[in-house]
């Protein structure tokens, strides 16, 4: 059978090739204008992702900013009060060291009360009840100075507690951390 024969109503060639011309540009069309809005979405959608990568730039970069200087405040903080408490320790040293030279030296002398029970007092009977004399023993230096470096041990331990726990608070204010 022969296309071109024009009998029957058979599609001839003359017909038959526009329509196929028309159909092929039609499809050639469509694709070209679906590649068009494919391209347009793919567009749209990679200028939002370049948006919200230059957003989450600009966040990240204020984040880290922020805690960066969160980080030197709060360096600089702990510094100061790791140099407040090298001079409290210092002073304390200083203190200890100068009543334990005047306790050797006899310008200091140490006593303690003793019961009355156990030793006899001396007592005025004419003084009042507020200012009774009473008998006390005394120290050696030797003795005062051990007692004074068991005082002295006790005190440092608050004074390294009590930095650690205001390192502890300025961390915490400077962060803004919510303990519970």
């Amino acid at each position: 059978m022969r296309l071109d024969q024009g009998t029957g109503g058979h599609v001839t060639a003359t017909t038959w090739r526009p329509l196929v011309a028309i159909l092929l540009c039609g499809a050639l069309a469509g694709w070209t204008a679906q590649g068009w809005r494919k391209d347009a979405s793919i567009a749209v959608l990679q200028r939002a992702a370049t948006i919200q990568t230059a957003t989450a730039a600009t966040e990240l970069a204020r984040a880290t900013t922020r805690v960066l200087t969160l980080e030197r405040a709060a360096g600089a903080a702990l510094a100061h009060r790791a140099d407040h408490f090298t001079q409290e320790q210092t002073h304390a040293k200083t203190e200890r060291d100068r009543f334990n030279d005047d306790v050797r030296s006899g310008a200091v002398r140490l006593s303690i009360p003793v019961a009355s029970g156990q030793c006899a007092a001396i007592t005025d009977p004419t003084t009042t009840a507020g200012h009774r004399i009473e008998a006390r023993a005394e120290l050696d230096p030797a003795t005062a100075a051990a007692l004074d470096a068991i005082a002295g041990d006790g005190d440092d331990a608050i004074r390294k507690l009590n930095a650690c726990i205001n390192a502890y608070n300025t961390v915490r204010d400077t962060y803004h951390v919510q303990t519970e």
